[in-house]
Formats: C-alpha cells, structure tokens, sequence
C-alpha cells in the first residue's frame, strides 16, 4: 500500500513539474524582466485565410522566416490564428488547423528564442464555438512552455493571463467577442492593481476585437466591443497605456484621451480599407518600439510595414480620423 501511495504521489509530482499546464516561472526569471530595458515588439495579427485552412500565405511565411533578421524582443500577435468559427468544422478538422499553425508558425517562433504572446481571436476561439475552444484550449495548454513567456498569473492560459518583459507588464485579455465578462474584468484589475503592474514602466492589454470601428464591413454591433466608451474609461482607470487589437484587417495607429490603441494590419486573408479613405488595401506586421526611458508616450515609436514592398506605412497617408457607429478615433500625432 506504501509503495503504492508513493508512487502515485511520485506521478502528480512529475505532472506537476513537467506537464507545460502547471510550468511557472522562478522569482529570479520575473526579477531579471524588471529590469528596464528597450523593448521592440513584432505584431502580427489576423493570420488566417479560409474557413479550415491549414496553410499559411506567403506573407505570412516571409514575416516568420524574417524574424532572425528583424530582430524583436518579443512578437504579439493580435489574434485568428487559425481558421474556424463554422459549425461544419469537425474535431478533427481544427485539430489539424492548430497543427498546421504549430509546424507553420509556432514551432518556427519557439526555435528563434523570441518570446511569443497571443490573444484569441473569434475564428480561434468563439464563445459561442464550444468545440473551437476546447480544442484550442487543449492545443495551447500542451504547448505553453513553447511561448517562452514570463508568466506573472496564468491560471486562464490561454484566455487570459499577463506576463512581463523588459518592465513591461502585459496582459492578453479573451477579446474573442464583443463582451468582456465581468470576472475577466475583476481578474485583470487585480493584476494592474499589482506591485509588479504598479512599478511597470509601461503597461500594454491585448486583445482582438477593438474598441472602434475601423472598416465598413465590421462598422456594427458584434465586430467591436461592447460599451466602447466605458471600456476605454476602464483602461484608463487602470493606467494602461497601450491597447493592441486585431480583427479589423487595418493598420491605424490612433490614441483616444490617454490610451494608445494600436490597431494591427492583417498578414492572412482579406486587407481592407479604412471608413471613408479610397485607397487600396494591404497586407501589414508592424512594431511597437518602446525606448529604455519613457519621459512621455511620444517616445513609443508605433509603425507598420506593408508587406508587398516592405515599405513603412507613412503617418501622414492615413487619414486623420476615422468616425464609426460607435464613435471616432484620431490619428495619433493629431489625438486629442
């Protein structure tokens, strides 16, 4: 009976240790990101193309093999990852998308040592998908020690969790869909409400619907988030400086009031244009550059490369603001 006790007791010890569900990170990983250094982030965003690819554009493949020589600190991606959100999708056919992103996309990140945060997207892992997020849940909970993340709180991995790099706290949040649960909200307060938040000299929220509309196909209810002003009132509340969405398919860099919101062009299918600006659309990654010493928010430097011609997107080609449904965002050299 002894031996049998210990060895199961041996068993849940090893799980415990070994199993990426239950991996954490040591007190000296989390001192050595307090540190404050530069930080350039890589964001990608919206890799998908149809429903139930398991492949990945050319742009898509050229920005993963590039990363050796942009050379990011840490890559963010803005969320659809792969494909779903249709109910003729089998089990096995998601499967064999996540597949298809870890031998294409993740697996690529993970060899290169660049720490690799993600939000969920709706064609990843929809609410109203219950297949889509077990499985997801089930990929991302076998593969979290390939992140390489610094974990701060991941008890909600892959939903929502925080992490920290270079004294940057950052939190990715399940924008999945147009609602934010209340519990998410409550968890997310308590971990900017954290010492290790408070003394972050910058602080960024990640997540994939934005609070404002951007394009004329998603310029309604159910494609941004719910009570935008009050969300933004939220994150200003609790000093975030920085919020980075995916879903709309277009780059704009924007600031309201206080909160920079960083809205991330798309690398899969289906580029679109601005609300009320008649140019063509393009596929875009860009980078978020946060220097050593942060005297403003002016010092973060946002941009975006379009990927046909590698070209950087100019500043004063977008329009100053874009107006939406629910409301209006300013460019941000001209915020206010």
């Amino acid at each position: 009976m002894k031996s049998y006790l210990f060895a199961l007791l041996y068993f849940f010890t090893l799980i415990l240790f070994i199993h990426p569900v239950f991996s954490q990170v040591s007190d000296k990983d989390i001192n050595k990101e307090r540190k404050n250094k530069s930080l350039k982030i890589l964001v990608i965003s919206d890799l998908n193309d149809s429903y139930g690819s398991t492949t990945y554009s050319k742009e898509v493949l050229d920005v993963v093999g590039s990363i050796s020589t942009l050379k990011p600190d840490l890559i963010l991606c803005g969320g659809d990852m792969v494909a779903g959100q249709k109910r003729t999708l089998t089990r096995e056919a998601i499967q064999a998308m996540w597949k298809g992103f870890d031998q294409a996309i993740l697996q690529p990140i993970k060899a290169s040592g660049v720490p690799f945060g993600f939000t969920m997207g709706n064609h990843d892992a929809s609410p109203s998908f219950v297949l889509d997020r077990e499985v997801s849940a089930s990929f991302w909970l076998n593969h979290k020690a390939d992140v390489n993340l610094t974990f701060i709180e991941s008890s909600h991995f892959p939903y929502y969790y925080s992490y920290l790099k270079n004294n940057v706290f950052i939190i990715s949040w399940d924008a999945s869909s147009s609602q934010i649960p209340e519990q998410v909200k409550s968890w997310m307060k308590e971990q900017l409400d954290s010492p290790l938040a408070k003394e972050a000299r910058f602080k960024i929220v990640l997540g994939h619907l934005p609070l404002y509309a951007l394009v004329e196909s998603k310029n309604k209810p159910g494609e941004v988030l719910e009570h935008a002003d009050e969300t933004l009132q939220f994150l200003k509340e609790n000093e975030v400086d920085l919020y980075l969405s995916g879903h709309q398919h277009v780059y704009y860099p924007a600031q309201k009031e206080s909160v920079i919101l960083y809205h991330s062009g798309c690398l899969g299918g289906g580029p679109r244009a601005l609300l009320g600006h008649n140019t063509d659309p393009y596929k875009a990654y860009g980078f978020i550059e946060i220097p050593k010493k942060i005297r403003n928010k002016n010092a973060v430097k946002l941009s975006a490369i379009r990927a046909d011609d590698k070209l950087e997107v100019k500043l004063q080609d977008l329009p100053t603001q874009v107006s939406g449904f629910n409301g209006s965002v300013h460019r941000i050299d001209l915020a206010k």
